[in-house]
């Protein structure tokens, strides 16, 4: 009964959060926007898909912008199912959210009051869940589905049988298309079943169907002429560009994910307390095999993924690490008194992440909707007011793709596939990229774009394009800078581009300031 008053509890702090997180931005948008443009291409896409079966950014090409295929692939089907409205991620999220707290709550129960009370609150606090909600991106579900993937894998430990074995494979292949990091954890149960259960087949069986998604994906994009991974971890991920730049990206990771890193620490604590009495290796790594895949996969999440943008990559890694360290909270909390150094060190350490995770957060999501709203929707709100059906050039694309029916030219690569062919050895950097130049002004004369709205250094314009204004905000935090740079493609559509921007000037928010280039 106490614990489900506990849980009772944990939804209305979260319901809480959710609404006061929703208001806040409502306060100076008049609706809620979303704290990240991603948000919006992944609405973009699924409209896109809902309405005209084409798998893009916008209707009229096939993109591999999403990282999430499953995710963008559920929202497609709800907007058939309930039609277009820009909150479906929101209310999805919402409903996903509520099924991982009833799941946790399933498995926490075997655990004491206060074990039970600091894992769930620990969800809502350090990873945390208000914020994966109103993100509107697929880190609620992909969470979920990881979380049971590990307890169907505890529960194969516990009892062999067939239908928990199935429990693992088909999570395995639910969380992998949610997001392909999911792979890192996959490896180390296999491995696992391998060498430790010398389950052999089930082991390869298990890698087999988990990569499922990836190479159906793949194999589609491929067709369509696309990458094999989505552009966007073509673009953004932890590739390799020699060993230097790669250890410093690494060493970035861990400073970027220290509130996980800290963490980790009572991961550690775990893996020696809970096997300290067992003298062989292989009955240490018997009694840690959840600990050890977590453990492993967050080690390669660190090499090879990111972290930051509103604490959203490395959100799953918090809660996939307090599922794992409950058996050490049990020992802690219920022996707090001779191990007085150890409890306070996880107090500290909790402390230290929500510190880092949810106050520093708190302020900086309300920032962040307020910097998309300020820039990413004045610019969807330019474009459907006078090129809403137009060509547009552009390097953040969400917000304008999902508010409009334009056609796109991506100078960053996640809408246009030979874009990111041009920039997929620039290792994520901004650099002078002379057939990435000459590409965006052939593409643009010739198929006759009529403008671009870009962050100038993102992608250096040709110098036949003209600059005829700015926009800038204020305190930028989340976008991908604070000014955008608007240009004519051709020099005779420069002044009517120009008396354009001053009639929109005055309708923008107070905080936003247009500047008119002569």
């Amino acid at each position: 009964m106490k614990k489900k008053l506990i849980l009772l509890t944990v939804f209305v702090i979260l319901g809480l959060l959710v609404f006061f997180s929703i208001q806040s931005v409502t306060a100076f948008a008049g609706r809620f926007i979303y704290p990240l443009d991603d948000s919006y291409i992944h609405l973009s896409m699924a409209k896109s898909f809902a309405e005209s079966g084409v798998w893009g950014i916008t209707k009229h090409e096939f993109s591999s912008t999403t990282s999430s295929p499953f995710f963008t692939f559920l929202l497609s089907v709800l907007i058939s199912l309930f039609g277009d409205w820009e909150y479906i991620p929101l209310v999805a999220n919402m409903v996903a959210g509520a099924a991982l707290l009833l799941v946790l709550h399933q498995y926490l129960k075997r655990y004491s009051l206060v074990t039970y009370a600091v894992v769930l609150l620990g969800v809502i606090f350090l990873m945390p869940l208000h914020l994966m909600i109103i993100s509107g991106m697929e880190h609620v579900f992909h969470t979920l589905t990881m979380v049971l993937m590990l307890l169907f894998f505890r529960r194969y430990l516990e009892k062999e049988t067939t239908g928990n074995f199935s429990g693992v494979v088909l999570f395995s292949i639910l969380s992998t298309g949610f997001r392909y990091e999911s792979l890192f954890f996959v490896i180390f149960i296999c491995l696992y079943l391998f060498f430790i259960k010398k389950d052999f087949a089930k082991s390869i069986l298990l890698g087999l169907f988990s990569l499922l998604p990836v190479v159906i994906y793949g194999w589609i994009s491929l067709q369509k002429g696309s990458f094999f991974l989505p552009n966007s971890l073509i673009l953004k991920g932890n590739t390799f560009s020699g060993l230097g730049e790669f250890l410093v990206r690494i060493g970035g990771n861990a400073y970027r994910g220290v509130s996980v890193v800290i963490l980790v620490v009572m991961l550690l604590g775990q893996i020696f307390i809970v096997s300290k009495k067992e003298k062989s290796l292989k009955d240490k790594i018997l009694q840690n095999a959840v600990a050890l895949v977590v453990l492993g996969g967050f080690s390669i999440h660190v090499l090879f993924a990111n972290f930051g943008w509103l604490v959203r990559y490395e959100a799953y890694l918090v809660v996939l690490i307090l599922l794992a360290i409950a058996p050490f909270l049990e020992i802690v909390f219920k022996h707090r008194k001779e191990m007085k150094l150890v409890f306070a060190g996880v107090v500290l350490l909790f402390l230290t992440s929500f510190y880092i995770r949810f106050v520093k957060m708190w302020k900086n999501q309300t920032v962040a909707s307020k910097n998309v709203y300020e820039q990413q929707i004045q610019l969807a709100d330019f474009l459907h007011t006078y090129y809403r059906n137009s060509k547009v050039v552009a390097n953040d694309i969400g917000a304008i793709s999902y508010f409009n029916t334009i056609y796109l030219l991506d100078t960053f690569g996640l809408g246009s596939i030979k874009v990111a062919e041009l920039r997929k050895n620039d290792h994520a950097k901004f650099i002078k990229n002379q057939p990435l130049e000459d590409y965006i002004k052939k593409t643009a004369v010739e198929e006759h774009f009529e403008l671009a709205i870009v962050y100038a250094n993102w992608a250096k314009m040709p110098e036949d394009f003209t600059e005829v204004g700015t926009l800038s905000i204020q305190n930028n935090y989340i976008c991908g800078g604070p000014t955008v740079t608007f240009y004519a493609i051709k020099k005779q559509d420069a002044d009517k581009i120009r008396v354009q921007l001053t009639e929109f000037s005055k309708q923008v928010p107070k905080d936003v300031s247009i500047k008119i280039l002569k």
